[in-house]
């Protein structure tokens, strides 16, 4: 998996470390809410450079939105990129 990270104005690629993150999908069978059978829970793990762990749990519905946005937010980013270095070639 790869993470794009902002540092004064340079972009930086760099690569998860195996084990640095985990991932499932739990679905529920059996509740006594009943609107809540049957809806897959999405449960990250991070592992941070502290060595703290940190969990996320979010909703199918709720993954699908966090990710369509950090999609946007790529591309906005590529875009001022492209438009910082044409300026930048122009002067």
């Amino acid at each position: 998996m790869w993470v794009t990270a902002v540092h004064d104005q340079e972009m930086e690629v760099t690569n998860f470390e195996e084990g640095s993150l985990k991932w499932r999908i739990d679905i529920i069978i059996s509740s006594r809410d009943l609107s809540r059978i049957l809806e897959p829970v999405i449960c990250l793990e991070f592992n941070l450079d502290s060595g703290e762990r940190q969990s996320v749990e979010m909703p199918v519905s709720k993954f699908h939105s966090l990710r369509h946005s950090i999609a946007l937010l790529l591309k906005e980013m590529e875009t001022v990129n492209q438009r910082l270095a044409s300026i930048k070639s122009a002067t």
